[in-house]
């Protein structure tokens, strides 16, 4: 510390005290969660089919394709709203879905939080996996919390409901896939008594989204079983990302687990991919942020690795703030991307400076 020095007037006064001149305010930590004790579940559905998985995946993997095989007595209303059909941030008129993730041959899906309600966390995982040259397996996977339904026997009931929702909308995949008709829908019956009035829905917490995404991918000089029990662990982002990585609910690698690291939710995943967000807290926004990562094997010995941010800007005040956040996400991310390359690859990190 800086000696006072004396006015010739007798007043003390300090010419310098770092530590306390130049403290900087410690940052507020993060709001609390908006639902502070959910109960994840998760509903995995699957069905084979007898074709090959480009063949599969072209006939109902598009992201508007739900609207011919969910048969809705409707019709086929499915429309894009926003964005092209397939990319991060394409949002459909089904549940005003967003493409949040996706692989070669899977696509993860989120439904927007709307204001003043309880936000489920409700995602949706549809994947096709090569069994053989000539058949698949399609799985299908919900992900959401049932934890605000008043009571076990409302969530057993629920659980159900949706199994039988969903379960025929994969036979109608199949259906599709080995070249076949799906039969017309039956009509719901009348009910015996009129049923009241839908509550109008409240608006969505942000109402005029503005999806981004961020694609960043590498080659990486090993196999892709071995870069990925490399890289791929949940918590392995604590070695090549930010330190401090542990789990403190669920299972490493499976739907529900959550890490340190933002609160992250693992909402999507599949052999050699997983896709996370980071819960709604009671600060009133909620960027929709999503991250994947996936290794997708190119040769028996090589690998490309991608890293795929999605999140809304829109609460951002202009295009330079939404450009110079654009830059230092890409800037931060692709760093840590070369680190996942270097570990692949058998080298050690340098020391962070």
């Amino acid at each position: 510390m800086t000696k006072p020095q004396f006015l010739s007037t007798g007043l003390l006064i300090v010419a310098s005290l770092p530590a306390l001149a130049q403290q900087t305010p410690p940052r507020p930590g993060p709001a609390p969660l908006q639902v502070p004790n959910p109960h994840n579940v998760v509903l995995p559905m699957t069905i084979n089919v007898n074709a090959p998985v480009d063949k599969v995946w072209a006939r109902i993997g598009k992201f508007c394709d739900i609207g011919e095989w969910s048969n809705y007595p409707t019709g086929n209303t499915c429309k894009i709203i926003s964005g092209t059909d397939g990319e991060f941030g394409a949002v459909r008129t089904v549940g005003n879905e967003v493409l949040v993730g996706k692989t070669k041959y899977s696509y993860t899906y989120a439904q927007a939080p709307r204001a003043n309600t309880p936000y489920n966390l409700y995602h949706g995982t549809l994947e096709a996996e090569p069994l053989t040259a000539a058949s698949t397996r399609i799985t299908y996977t919900l992900f959401y919390d049932n934890s605000i339904l008043a009571d076990d026997a409302a969530r057993d009931a629920d659980l159900k409901n949706r199994l039988a929702s969903f379960t025929p909308r994969l036979q109608n995949m199949k259906t599709l896939i080995e070249g076949g008709t799906i039969p017309p829908p039956a009509k719901p019956a009348a009910p015996a008594t009129p049923r009241p009035a839908a509550a109008t829905p409240a608006p969505y917490l942000s109402p005029t989204p503005h999806y981004v995404s961020i694609p960043m991918e590498i080659q990486i000089n090993a196999p892709v079983d071995k870069v990925w029990a490399r890289i791929g662990k949940y918590c392995d982002i604590g070695e090549w990302g930010f330190p401090g990585c542990t789990i403190t609910s669920g299972k490493d690698g499976e739907f529900g687990a959550v890490r340190t690291i933002g609160s992250e939710i693992l909402v999507g995943k599949t052999k050699y991919s997983y896709i996370y967000t980071q819960p709604l807290r009671t600060s009133g926004t909620y960027i929709m942020y999503h991250g994947t990562l996936e290794a997708r094997a190119l040769t028996p010995t090589t690998t490309q690795l991608y890293y795929t941010l999605l999140y809304d800007n829109s609460n951002l005040p202009d295009d330079a703030a939404r450009e110079a956040d654009l830059t230092r996400r890409r800037t931060t991310f692709t760093a840590l991307v070369q680190n996942m390359k270097i570990l692949s690859e058998g080298g050690t990190l340098p020391p962070k400076k």
